[in-house]
């Protein structure tokens, strides 16, 4: 790496001076030393020259928000009736399969028994049209039966068959019909919250727009009986300005802090919001942890830190950097004279901005305290020591 090192800038006449006859390496192979002095009369301003960087760097993104469960479900009723008992309460953890409260069976399972009996007799109604059918068959093939008479025997069979398929339907409707009064636990889960108490009606049908509830949702009033989350897996949605979501693509990684846990997850962006909020201008962001002992509730507070792929890019140390936001310029010693030369920055950190246009990395800048004391076209003279 070179280094280069100004120091005792002055603004003036210029004497130069040489050390040695000509320039390049002396004999040791040594750099060789070239100053130029000021005038006695000329007062330094104890400027120094500084280089343009080229560097790589990671930009962290910085979002806050909140931890939310993979997945919440508001259980309802899948079949109408009255709660008859809860087998579970809230903070219970559940297994995907567990029950988790019953609607009284007494009349579904009594709509089983009627459809059993409704199969029964459709079969036996079936039995007497396929022997009739049978019986008429015969007779036709000895002339003694007419066409029209076999006609009408098979539809009655056709008939016949129909019923019993609706009868076994109607069979098959109540016995799930039944089995729905238990509701269980769509996924392993834990409860978080309880809206129906035994003895309350329960229906299918949610609120005013009377949508079906199912397992989802209903109870009456838009609520079911109980609130159940996934908390295995949590995500944190976290909200970044709109400004870096050019350095944001599924799959950044990053690290999750979560207040009250003291404690950084490793995750990495999952999901990435297509909407960004046209009031805080900012665009939400989720990213996945593991969460096996279920320490981490939904609800909590959450920052996240995001890593973007590491970029290259022209810095400079910020102390040479002159004027106002919107008229940002720089001065470069250019052939011993300071030329001021208009850049685009964009803000790093407390030491150094990122040069978005204006500069090249072979431009030498000044910086110093007496820098506001330059001004454009002003000779300049440098004492330079230059090392390999």
């Amino acid at each position: 790496m070179r280094l280069l090192t100004f120091v005792a800038l002055t603004v003036g006449p210029l004497l130069l001076l040489a050390c040695g006859e000509g320039s390049g390496e002396d004999a040791a192979g040594k750099a060789t030393v070239v100053v130029e002095q000021p005038a006695k009369d000329m007062k330094s301003l104890g400027l120094s020259i500084i280089l343009p960087q080229q560097e790589e760097i990671v930009e962290p993104v910085i979002g806050t928000g909140t931890i939310s469960a993979s997945q919440k479900t508001n259980i309802g009723p899948i079949v109408t009736g009255i709660l008859e008992e809860t087998f579970v309460a809230v903070g219970d953890r559940v297994n995907k399969g567990d029950p988790l409260f019953r609607v009284r069976s007494t009349n579904y399972e009594i709509r089983v028994q009627e459809a059993q009996f409704q199969v029964q007799l459709a079969q036996a109604e079936l039995e007497n049209a396929r022997s009739e059918l049978k019986r008429i068959k015969e007779l036709r093939s000895s002339g003694v039966a007419s066409k029209g008479r076999l006609d009408k025997v098979e539809a009655q069979f056709n008939i016949a068959t129909a019923r019993l398929g609706i009868a076994r339907a109607s069979l098959a409707k109540a016995k799930q019909d039944l089995d729905d009064t238990v509701v269980r636990a769509p996924y392993d889960c834990v409860v978080v919250y309880q809206h129906k108490y035994v003895g309350e009606f329960l229906t299918t049908f949610g609120g005013p727009g009377g949508m079906a509830g199912g397992a989802g949702g209903g109870g009456g009033g838009g609520r079911g009986v109980f609130d159940v989350s996934k908390i295995d897996i949590v995500a944190a949605i976290v909200e970044i300005p709109e400004t870096k979501l050019k350095y944001i693509r599924l799959g950044t990684p990053g690290r999750v802090y979560i207040d009250g846990l003291d404690q950084e997850y490793p995750s990495q962006v999952h999901i990435l919001n297509d909407q960004v909020d046209t009031v805080t201008r900012k665009v939400q962001v989720r990213l996945a942890i593991l969460n096996p002992d279920y320490a981490i509730k939904p609800g909590l507070f959450a920052r996240a830190t995001l890593l973007p792929e590491a970029r290259k890019v022209l810095t400079l140390d910020r102390r040479a950097l002159m004027g106002s936001r919107s008229a940002r310029y720089v001065f470069a010693h250019r052939e011993g004279r300071a030329a001021r030369v208009p850049v685009t920055v964009r803000e790093l950190d407390a030491r150094r901005v990122e040069i978005v246009k204006g500069l090249t990395a072979a431009d030498r800048i000044l910086a110093g305290p007496g820098l506001n004391r330059v001004r454009d076209g002003d000779p300049v003279s440098v004492e330079m020591a230059h090392v390999d």
